[in-house]
């Protein structure tokens, strides 16, 4: 075999002459390699006896011809839409769907309306306040006041 570089140089120059020289020039490279394969393919077939040889390009053909076919119909079978089977009209008519199943029903309607701009309020007056208002002395004014003294000395506590 000739070296890498002179190699390359001739399928460059090959190449640059058009695609028939170049081809003509592979087929010429190529042709050792055929001429190969055949005579190594030849020699295999004469060590086969003929009957084997039947035998064997059965098993070989016939799974592959049975794999064609098959692909083939399915391929053909993809083509051509199913149609399902017609229903007798009174069978269908008796497995009638009401509308009222097909259809949700309306939510209720328990969100309240949102206000979108309401004017600022200067002034609250004491109806206004009075769902946010708890009297903290109704329960009376010591649980109010433990509560206070007892934040108080951990407060004064925490202080170094």
């Amino acid at each position: 075999m000739p070296r890498l570089p002179e190699f390359i140089q001739s399928f460059l120059s090959r190449a640059a002459d058009g695609i028939g020289g170049f081809f003509r020039w592979a087929g010429d490279k190529t042709a050792g390699l055929r001429d190969g394969f055949k005579e190594n393919l030849d020699s295999l077939l004469d060590r086969i006896p003929l009957d084997r040889r039947i035998v064997l390009t059965l098993a070989i053909g016939v799974p592959v011809i049975l794999i064609l076919f098959i692909t083939g119909a399915s391929l053909m079978s993809k083509d051509k839409p199913v149609k399902p089977a017609a229903l007798p009209a009174s069978s269908a008519m008796s497995r009638r769907i009401p509308a009222e199943d097909l259809f949700l029903p309306d939510e209720p309607d328990f969100v309240p309306g949102v206000i979108l701009e309401r004017e600022k309020r200067t002034q609250w007056t004491a109806e206004d306040a009075l769902p946010w208002w708890q009297d903290p002395l109704k329960d009376g004014e010591q649980e109010w006041r433990d509560q206070i003294e007892k934040t108080v000395d951990e407060i004064m506590e925490s202080v170094p």
